[in-house]
C-alpha cells in the first residue's frame, strides 16, 4: 500500500492511501500506533464515516429504500488521492462514486489532513455536500488505536485514564447491548478525575461518554508517566476501548456519531447523532493526539 511519511523534529508519521489511516507515529523512536495484528485487531486508525458503529441488522432506510452497510461505515476500504502535501502536512480526499453510492446514496467529499505537531499530530475532518439541491445525513469519528503497555516491563493495570478534572468522581457511560447503544446512562466511580486501567473495564466492549469541558484525555502510566494524550472538542462523544486485557493496545475514539439504539427504528434521518449538512456546504472537525 502507498504511504506518505510526514516528519517534524525527530517525530515521524506515516498515513496509508488506502483508508487514509494513520499507521505509525513514532516520537523520540518510540512507536506509538498499534501496528494492526491480525491475530488480535487488524486495523490501525481507522476512520469511521458515514457511520459510526452497528446499525441494527447492518441496514437502514432512506426515502422508503433499504441499504446495508458494516459497522463504521466504508471510508476506512477506500482509496484516498492526494490532495496536498508537504513535509509536515498531507490531505487526502475521497469523493462519492459509483460504489458508495450503491450503498450511500449522496454526492459528498470527504477530506481527511493530517499536519505534524511539535509533541503529536493534528487530525482534521472535512465534509462536503456536492450535491445540487438536497442535503445529505451523515457520521464521522475516529478510531486510533495506541500500543500499551507502552513499555515491555510494564503491565495494562499501570495505566490510567486521566479525564483532567480533579473534582470528578464519576462518569457517565453508555452501554453496549450486543452492538447497539442505550441511553440509559451507568455510572462508573473514578478519584479525582482518574481512572486506573483494569481488565474488567471493557467486559461489555467500549466505554462511551458524552464529551465534557475539558474535552481532553490521557492515558499515562503511573510509573513513568509516560503515555498519549487526545483532544476533542469537536466531537459530541468518546468511546475508549481494548478488544481484551493483553490486546497490547487501547483505542481512544472522538466521535459525531454512534451506533443505533436498541429501538432504532432503522430511518437514517431520525439516527441518533446523525448529522444534516445542506448542499453546498461543508462541516470540519479535527482532534489533536500528543504524546508525553
Amino acid at each position: 500500500m502507498e504511504q506518505i511519511t510526514l516528519s517534524l523534529n525527530g517525530s515521524e508519521a506515516r498515513i496509508n492511501l488506502f483508508g487514509a489511516e494513520l499507521t505509525s507515529f513514532k516520537y523520540k523512536n518510540n512507536e506509538y500506533i498499534w501496528q494492526a495484528n491480525p491475530a488480535v485487531w487488524g486495523r490501525h486508525a481507522p476512520i469511521l464515516f458515514p457511520i459510526v458503529g452497528k446499525l441494527r441488522d447492518n441496514n437502514y432506510f432512506f426515502q422508503g429504500k433499504k441499504y446495508s452497510m458494516g459497522q463504521h461505515g466504508f471510508a476506512r476500504d477506500r482509496e484516498f488521492a492526494i490532495l496536498d502535501q508537504s513535509d509536515t502536512s498531507v490531505s487526502l480526499l475521497l469523493r462519492s462514486d459509483r460504489l458508495s453510492k450503491a450503498v450511500y446514496p449522496f454526492d459528498f467529499e470527504l477530506e481527511v489532513t493530517y499536519t505534524m505537531q511539535p509533541n503529536g499530530i493534528q487530525v482534521g475532518y472535512k465534509v462536503r455536500n456536492t450535491q445540487p439541491e438536497n442535503p445529505i445525513w451523515f457520521s464521522i469519528g475516529a478510531h486510533p488505536g495506541f500500543n500499551f503497555p507502552l513499555n515491555a516491563s510494564e503491565r495494562f493495570e499501570d495505566y490510567e485514564i486521566d479525564f483532567y478534572d480533579a473534582a470528578l468522581q464519576s462518569i457517565d457511560l453508555y452501554p453496549l447491548m450486543e452492538g447497539y447503544v442505550s441511553k440509559e446512562k451507568q455510572s462508573l466511580p473514578i478519584s479525582n478525575g482518574k481512572l486506573g486501567l483494569r481488565g474488567e473495564l471493557f467486559d461489555n466492549d467500549a466505554l462511551i461518554m458524552d464529551v465534557d469541558t475539558p474535552a481532553k484525555v490521557s492515558i499515562r502510566s503511573k510509573k513513568s508517566g509516560k503515555g498519549v494524550a487526545m483532544s476533542y472538542s469537536d466531537f459530541r462523544w468518546l468511546g475508549i476501548w481494548t478488544k481484551a486485557v493483553g490486546a497490547g493496545f487501547i483505542c481512544i475514539e472522538p466521535w459525531n456519531g454512534i451506533a443505533d439504539t436498541v429501538d432504532h427504528d432503522q430511518q437514517l434521518v431520525t439516527k441518533w447523532g446523525i448529522n444534516l449538512l445542506e448542499a453546498g456546504e461543508s462541516y470540519a472537525v479535527s482532534y489533536e493526539i500528543m504524546i508525553y
